[in-house]
């Protein structure tokens, strides 16, 4: 049988001393936070089901050239793989959010909430991502990217 594989985006923003990643609650979970992403189609590259996944969990389509790092977590059932993109590089985002919550007309019926947290402030994170945000916190905090310090 073969291993089913997800892919997704992480987005972060920074403002001057802080940082925050989007992360999202499924209407599954009652307390465990996770990234927006979901399962390969037939043929289709991990760059191409983590923006396709993200469009439809939560509105905001990102053009390939804005995925940064790559993350993978094999897992037993299915493994899954979080690319991390700047919130600068996306059009409009303003738009999408009321704060740092997600405005309700773009959430997928998936999702009961998409919200930015601060990293020093995380909700608890699905099991089967724990090792991507200890990799992708890791990359943030120790400023491993190339940005500036604007949103």
């Amino acid at each position: 049988m073969k291993k089913i594989k997800a892919f997704g985006i992480c987005v972060y923003k920074i403002n001057k001393n802080k940082i925050s990643i989007l992360m999202c609650k499924s209407v599954k979970s009652t307390n465990k936070w996770g990234f927006l992403k979901g399962v390969s189609l037939k043929n289709e590259t991990q760059e191409q089901t983590a923006i396709r996944e993200f469009e439809e969990e939560c509105g905001i389509l990102v053009n390939k050239i804005y995925l940064e790092k790559f993350f993978y977590q094999e897992n037993d059932e299915k493994d899954i793989g979080i690319y991390l993109v700047n919130i600068r590089n996306i059009v409009n985002v303003n738009s999408y959010f009321d704060e740092d919550k997600l405005y309700e007309k773009f959430l997928s019926d998936e999702n009961s909430i998409v919200k930015f947290f601060d990293i020093r402030n995380l909700p608890e994170i699905k099991n089967k991502q724990n090792k991507l945000i200890v990799n992708i916190l890791d990359i943030l905090k120790n400023n491993n990217l190339e940005y500036s310090n604007e949103c």
